[in-house]
C-alpha cells in the first residue's frame, strides 16, 4: 500500500449549533451543540482510516484550542503528526437552521505560522508520503503566500510524490501550474480557476478535460446535486448523486477526496471505481451531523445505486 500523508495548515475546532430559526438582533438558543476537530487534511485522514487506509496527518496546532483538538482526535487518526506553533488555533462555527432549512458557516482566522514551522511540516509531509501520495488541502493562514501549495507540490513531485490539491482561489490557481497528479475543485472553484462561466455538466466536463490535457492526471469536479465529473486518461465520466437527506455538508468534500484517493492509490484502481466511491462517501457524509463522517455500510448501499456514464466530448 502506498504511503499517504495529508497536510492541514489551518485546522480548526468546529462548533456546530442546531437552532429553530435565526432572529435579527435577538438571542437564539441552540437545542443541540457539537464540538469537532476540523481541517480538510484532518478530515481526509479520518475518512481514509474508515476506508481501511493508513494516512499520516501532518498539521500545525497552537494554544489551548490546539490542545483540545489534539485530545479530540485521539483514536480518530492512525498516525497524527502535530507541530506546535505560536498563537491560538482558530474556531469555526456552523449553524443549522431548521425553519427554513439553511446552513450558515463562519470560518475563523488562524494564527500566523513561522517559516521554520512550514519547513518542519514540509519535511514531515515528504517523509510520510515518500513514493506515495500527499494530500494538500484547505485554506492557509493569512501570513502565508498563496504560492505555498505550488511550492510544496513542485518540490514533492520532483521527489516522486504524487500530489492531490483541493483548494480555492489563488491557492488552487497557482498550484495547478505545478501540474499536480489530482485536483478536486467544486463547480464554483472550477469557475474561478478557469475564469469563465460554467453552467452545465457538459461545460464542466470540457473544462475538466482541458485541465487533464494540460497535464493533471485526474481532475475530479464535484457538482453538488448534479453529481461529479472525473476526467482522466481513461476518459471523462459523469456520475449523478443519489438523492439523500442532507444534515450537514461539512466534511463531504473531504470524504470524496478520501474515496477517490483510496481507489487511485490501489493497484487495481480505475476512474470509474474512483468516481463511484468518491460520490458514495460524500453522499453518505452529508447525512451525518457536524463533522461526523460516513459509515461503511451506508457507503456500500449508496455505491450500488450510482450509475456512471462516459461522456463523448
Amino acid at each position: 500500500m502506498s504511503l499517504i500523508a495529508t497536510l492541514t495548515l489551518n485546522p480548526a475546532l468546529d462548533v456546530s449549533y442546531k437552532i429553530q430559526r435565526m432572529v435579527n438582533d435577538e438571542k437564539v438558543h441552540s437545542f443541540e451543540t457539537r464540538f469537532d476537530a476540523g481541517g480538510n487534511g484532518i478530515n481526509v485522514a479520518r475518512a481514509l482510516k474508515k476506508l481501511g487506509f493508513r494516512a499520516s496527518a501532518c498539521c500545525v496546532l497552537a494554544g489551548e484550542i490546539g490542545k483540545l483538538i489534539s485530545n479530540t482526535l485521539t483514536g480518530e487518526l492512525d498516525d497524527p503528526h502535530f507541530i506546535w506553533g505560536e498563537g491560538e488555533t482558530r474556531i469555526n462555527c456552523v449553524i443549522h437552521q431548521i425553519d427554513p432549512v439553511t446552513q450558515y458557516q463562519i470560518d475563523g482566522i488562524g494564527p500566523d505560522i513561522d517559516s521554520s514551522v512550514i519547513d518542519r511540516l514540509e519535511k514531515d509531509l515528504y517523509k510520510n508520503s515518500k513514493g506515495g501520495f500527499a494530500v494538500i488541502t484547505g485554506s492557509c493562514p493569512l501570513n502565508i503566500s498563496p504560492n505555498i501549495y505550488y511550492i510544496l507540490a513542485a518540490r514533492l513531485q520532483k521527489l516522486g510524490v504524487k500530489c492531490l490539491i483541493d483548494a480555492d482561489g489563488d491557492l488552487l490557481k497557482n498550484a495547478v501550474k505545478a501540474k499536480p497528479y489530482i485536483i478536486k475543485p467544486n463547480i464554483h472553484e472550477l469557475k474561478r480557476l478557469m475564469n469563465r462561466n460554467i453552467n452545465s455538466v457538459i461545460e464542466a466536463a470540457y473544462a475538466a478535460q482541458e485541465l487533464q490535457k494540460y497535464g493533471i492526471e485526474y481532475v475530479f469536479v464535484s457538482l453538488g446535486h448534479e453529481g461529479a465529473i472525473l476526467a482522466s486518461s481513461e476518459g471523462v465520466f459523469h456520475a449523478e448523486s443519489p438523492e439523500v437527506p442532507v444534515v450537514s455538508s461539512v466534511g463531504a468534500g473531504d470524504s470524496m477526496v478520501a474515496g477517490l484517493l483510496s481507489v487511485i492509490s490501489s493497484e487495481d484502481g480505475n476512474a470509474v471505481k474512483a468516481l463511484k466511491l468518491g460520490i458514495a462517501c460524500g453522499s453518505a457524509t452529508v447525512q451525518k451531523p457536524g463533522t461526523e463522517l460516513f459509515t461503511m455500510d451506508l457507503v456500500d448501499k449508496l455505491a450500488d445505486k450510482i450509475q456512471i456514464e462516459q461522456l463523448k466530448l
